[in-house]
């Protein structure tokens, strides 16, 4: 597990359509708590907040927040903006020097919860690592298609559950650069593309798709959180 960087720290400020973040692979400076960073694929809600024993975390729809400094056995609770009856309420664990990313998705009737570790690559060089998350609402299987590939990097991904996320949690690694992203059915029609995202060398990504096919309020978007 590659260990935290001060730097990271220093990037607070959060992106909204455009999920951001500032992890490296060369990181080198040790501190000495675990971090989360809290990330927000629930439409019905157009904002919701996190609480945790450290405060509360507000986040609109397609936003993430900054990384949130935790260790330990936490309760998480999540409430759309202005109730006080909670979304989900759960408690997780973290370690010590570990890096997390949770996501809140799914529906008002069924909400879903998944926590995922981030573990880098070893040896990534001149590559960036990418992962994919299926958020979205009565979801088909999918698959996500990276650039000018003519086969789908992540195939056959139905919307996820919390074992599930764990199970796609690992990075693999892929050519870094300028590329667009597109999502197709099982028919290789295309549901959602995001053009010409710029993918840096030594950084890894989570790709996700969140929203609902056909929906006019909140169509499928693929965002994108840059570890």
């Amino acid at each position: 597990m590659k260990k935290l960087s001060i730097s990271f720290l220093l990037c607070l400020v959060t992106g909204i359509f455009t999920f951001t973040s500032c992890l490296k692979d060369d990181d080198s400076t040790i501190l000495p708590m675990g971090y989360m960073t809290f990330i927000n694929s629930y439409p019905d809600a157009s904002s919701i907040y996190y609480s945790t024993d450290r405060g509360t975390i507000p986040l609109p729809y397609k936003s993430f927040s900054p990384a949130t400094m935790l260790i330990g056995n936490r309760n998480i609770a999540v409430y759309a903006y202005g109730t006080n009856k909670a979304i989900l309420d759960t408690t997780v664990t973290i370690k010590d020097s570990m890096a997390y990313s949770s996501f809140i998705f799914g529906t008002e009737a069924a909400p879903r919860f998944a926590m995922t570790q981030d573990k880098s690559i070893e040896n990534l060089g001149m590559n960036s690592g990418f992962r994919f998350l299926n958020l979205a609402n009565d979801s088909e299987e999918i698959n996500l298609i990276i650039g000018s590939e003519t086969t789908a990097t992540f195939t056959n991904r139905a919307t996820e559950t919390g074992a599930t996320a764990v199970a796609h949690q690992e990075f693999v690694a892929k050519s870094s650069g300028n590329m667009t992203l597109k999502i197709t059915d099982a028919d290789g029609t295309t549901l959602a593309t995001r053009e010409s995202y710029s993918f840096r060398q030594g950084y890894y990504y989570t790709i996700m798709l969140s929203g609902k096919k056909d929906d006019t309020e909140n169509p499928l978007y693929i965002g994108i959180v840059a570890h």
